[in-house]
């Protein structure tokens, strides 16, 4: 699996979920049970993920602030 970068465009707070805009392009959905460490996803936060195509949806996993 190949790291990618991001900019977090929305996070829904009931929910837990959102969306980081790709560098390389698009939208990924993620969930905040993702993110390593405890900080709270903010839009416009730099992110760094992997994509996973594991499960039905494509999603970003081990998400870290850069």
């Amino acid at each position: 699996m190949i790291s990618q970068t991001g900019i977090i465009r929305s996070f829904n707070t009931k929910e837990k979920t959102g969306l980081i805009t790709c560098d390389l392009g698009g939208d990924i959905r993620f969930d905040a049970a993702n993110i390593n460490g405890s900080c709270q996803p903010v839009s416009g936060s730099l992110v760094e993920f992997i994509m996973d195509d594991s499960a039905s949806k494509l999603q970003a996993v081990k998400i870290r602030f850069i």
